[in-house]
């Protein structure tokens, strides 16, 4: 096992055939039909890739976590990640529609435009990442989501071709997808303490994301939090705790007891490594902390899984 938390993906052939033996040459695009993906009851855990997604969720229903955050998926969600956002998936039952993939090579070496993609709102950081649309949305956005997915397996097209025109038709679904995003979060009316809630997890999202300069985990702490929002901690929680039923330390324990799993499942670190790595000045702290929050010690969470896995 590699030492970081989250598995990641620096390519779309590793991604797919890691996660569900899909075998593709093609480095820079790929769209697939939700039913490649598994079926009901379908569990993927978290993961980090370097591509953009656009995704339509035509039926099915069940949970995506980007970044630490759920959401729920029903017919008409239609979703948007940023390259090595955290993302995990469960089903309830079967999903169809459709996901698409492409890096940021792909975009910028056939746009004029020196950074194209900040030309969807979707795609910007902080963004809401998900909507929810309606079924006349939905059909037009499937009608392009399917003609992307005909040209990008045309039979006799030269792959240059393919490629070409693929990139026309993204382009469209994008911008028709654009105008879709902003009408619908136009028409919610966020207050004050909902985008308030919004920003504290994007923030704590964001503290989880280790960035080139920095490798182990940065915690965030209730009163940085509070200084970031620019407003009082007791406020903070307070608000939290009306709209979400948790308080702010609560959110963020949850958060740190997430990542402290992460690392169990998916490195060689020792317990004591991974406390200190989430700021745990002794060991033993570290173990009460994630019993009190799991209701397992580190060790004995750990051989679950291998025994999981075995």
């Amino acid at each position: 096992m590699e030492n970081q938390s989250i598995p990641y993906y620096d390519n779309l052939p590793d991604f797919l055939k890691a996660v569900k033996s899909i075998d593709t040459t093609n480095r820079c695009f790929g769209i697939f039909p939700f039913e490649q993906f598994g079926g009901p009851g379908e569990t993927i855990p978290p993961f980090r890739s370097s591509t953009y997604v656009a995704a339509l969720v035509t039926e099915g229903s069940g949970t995506i976590h980007l970044d630490g955050v759920p959401y729920q998926v029903q017919p008409g969600t239609l979703y948007f990640l940023r390259p090595w956002t955290v993302r995990a998936l469960h089903k309830q039952d079967q999903w169809h529609g459709y996901v698409l993939m492409f890096t940021a090579e792909y975009v910028t070496k056939r746009s004029v435009l020196s950074d194209p993609m900040r030309e969807y709102p979707f795609y910007r950081k902080g963004a809401q990442p998900l909507i929810h649309i309606t079924p006349e949305e939905t059909a037009e956005l499937q009608n392009q989501f399917e003609l992307v997915a005909t040209e990008s397996a045309h039979p006799t097209r030269a792959k240059a071709d393919r490629l070409e025109l693929t990139y026309h038709l993204l382009q469209a679904l994008l911008i028709k997808s654009r105008h879709i995003y902003r009408q619908t979060l136009t028409a919610i009316e966020y207050s004050q303490p909902v985008s308030l809630v919004e920003r504290f997890q994007s923030l704590l999202q964001t503290y989880y994301l280790p960035t080139a300069h920095q490798e182990t985990t940065v915690l965030l702490t209730v009163h940085e939090a509070a200084d970031r929002l620019r407003i009082h901690p007791h406020y903070l929680s307070d608000i939290l705790k009306k709209y979400t039923g948790k308080t702010a330390l609560q959110h963020i324990r949850e958060r740190t007891a997430m990542e402290a799993q992460n690392l169990l499942r998916n490195t060689e670190l020792t317990v004591a490594e991974i406390g200190y790595q989430l700021h745990f000045e002794d060991p033993s702290n570290f173990t009460k902390f994630f019993k009190s929050m799991t209701g397992l010690t580190p060790r004995s969470y750990r051989e679950q899984q291998y025994a999981l896995a075995a």
